[in-house]
């Protein structure tokens, strides 16, 4: 009966998580608001993954430092604000790229998360293409695209997880 009443899909599992989430951190900055610096990446990340482009935006504009969320977050603004993305992707590649230059080649297992918001920075900007009309790209091209780069990933739960997460995103954006 109670199967019949809460549809257990993957996709209301993860809006429930994230909503507890998001209910989660909202409490803890009731008691402790100094820690905002250090969950401004789990509330704007929970906020843009459920499309409260509102709640994204009223974080971006509230945080003072700029983190690979901020940076991202002001990239899905501008997609989603119908903005030209420009200027927030030029920023946003700049911070998440530091990393990696100051590392060197000889630390690339350091600075893989760098790698991989970069990685999602693009594909962003990719499916972004597909919403233009007519688009530059065909829906065909773009998922082969798209596939390639996910298996130029590594096999792992927490790196593919993050990546299809962000192009759930990304196509939900309009």
């Amino acid at each position: 009966m109670v199967n019949m009443l809460i549809p257990w899909t993957p996709v209301n599992l993860l809006t429930r998580f994230l909503d507890t989430l998001r209910t989660h951190v909202k409490g803890v900055l009731t008691r402790n608001p100094e820690w905002e610096p250090a969950l401004i990446g789990f509330q704007v990340e929970s906020a843009w993954m459920v499309g409260d482009w509102h709640e994204v935006k009223t974080c971006v504009d509230r945080t003072e430092t700029d983190t690979s969320h901020t940076a991202i977050a002001r990239v899905l603004l501008a997609y989603h604000d119908g903005e030209s993305p420009a200027a927030a992707l030029a920023s946003a590649r700049k911070l998440l790229g530091a990393p990696i230059t100051a590392v060197g080649v000889r630390g690339y297992r350091g600075c893989y998360q760098s790698v991989l918001d970069l990685h999602m920075l693009q594909e962003v900007d990719l499916i972004s293409l597909v919403s233009t009309r007519p688009p530059p790209r065909p829906l065909r091209e773009l998922s082969g695209a798209l596939a390639a780069r996910l298996e130029a990933t590594l096999p792992a739960f927490r790196v593919r997880e993050q990546i299809l997460s962000m192009r759930r995103t990304a196509f939900g954006i309009k």
